[in-house]
């Protein structure tokens, strides 16, 4: 078999992917783009299985995924039934590798932050207080006397959407008004929440992570009033560091998601405290919370703050896989 590594995507081709195929380019790996629109498969009995089909004017020429190495999804979003299909056609005895492996399930239920709270905190890791379930049923609980934690409280998308859909009530009144406005999606468009507990800080920590490799750690603070320390959202990002089993903890939690590559966001549940005329951070887990952990993250931010070219060492962790 050879050593080609086909990448998936949705959507057009943006800036991250072609940094990472000009990556390719440097390193010699022959990497494929490969959008989902061009996942195809004609029946003919026991020989069907998943094709990529060529390019504009060259439709003709077919791949089996079986011909790649290594199949990255860069990004699944609502093709799930194509990567069900591609998933589901490769040889099981030599087959490429897949990256990354949740995408085995073929199910979108195991990509969301829900299903995610609960993976970590089964492997025993720290996550935020969480209650999961309908609008109605998070305002409900919140105005119940046996609350399980108090306002100010976070509404989150089970979906992501890259700290979009996340968002912050002081009271019960600010809640429902919340529940309220996006009551449509959950009814209309299968949109789920989760509440979680509000953690005052100073920033977060997005922690890098390729396999069983920290590749870096970077800090992320509001970039004013907003609560949220996200780089796209305007947040601040500087290079940083974690005690070396909080970053053991990234990895950990990376591999209880089903992920190979992903974004660890971290954050301290203690303020940084002055330790021989040095802020220091703890050095222990229950000190910390991990807020999610995220697949195919983007990393434009990362590199601005760690100068670590990022698409080179994507590619050379999959052309390590190839090998």
């Amino acid at each position: 078999m050879n050593n080609r590594i086909a990448l998936f995507f949705g959507g057009k081709v943006s800036q991250h992917l072609g940094m990472i195929k000009k990556a390719a380019r440097l390193e010699g790996v022959e990497l494929d783009l490969i959008s989902y629109n061009r996942v195809c498969f004609e029946t003919n009995g026991l020989d069907t299985v998943a094709v990529i089909r060529g390019t504009p004017g060259n439709e003709d020429k077919k791949t089996s995924v079986n011909d790649y190495r290594v199949l990255f999804f860069r990004t699944t979003g609502k093709h799930w039934e194509e990567v069900d299909l591609i998933i589901n056609s490769i040889d099981k005895e030599n087959g490429p590798v897949v990256v990354d492996p949740i995408v085995k399930a073929g199910k979108p239920d195991m990509a969301c932050k829900a299903w995610q709270m609960m993976a970590l905190s089964r492997a025993g890791l720290p996550v935020p207080k969480t209650v999961y379930g309908s609008l109605g049923y998070l305002v409900t609980v919140m105005g119940g006397v046996t609350a399980p934690f108090t306002f100010p409280v976070i509404l989150k998308g089970s979906g992501g959407d890259r700290g979009t859909r996340v968002f912050k009530a002081d009271n019960l009144e600010e809640l429902e008004k919340l529940a309220s406005e996006w009551r449509r999606l959950e009814i209309e468009d299968g949109k789920r929440f989760m509440l979680q507990e509000f953690i005052e800080n100073r920033g977060d920590y997005r922690v890098l992570v390729l396999g069983e490799k920290v590749l870096g750690v970077m800090k992320r603070t509001s970039g004013g009033a907003d609560f949220r320390n996200n780089f796209s959202m305007g947040g601040k990002v500087e290079v940083a560091d974690l005690p070396q089993d909080i970053k053991k903890m990234a990895v950990e939690a990376t591999r209880a998601s089903g992920l190979m590559v992903a974004g660890v966001d971290v954050m301290p549940r203690q303020q940084l405290r002055s330790l021989g005329g040095q802020a220091q951070l703890s050095e222990n887990r229950e000190d910390y919370v991990i807020l999610e952990v995220n697949k195919g993250p983007q990393f434009k931010g990362f590199m601005a703050a760690t100068g670590i070219d990022v698409p080179r060492e994507i590619v050379r962790f999959l052309k390590s896989l190839s090998s």
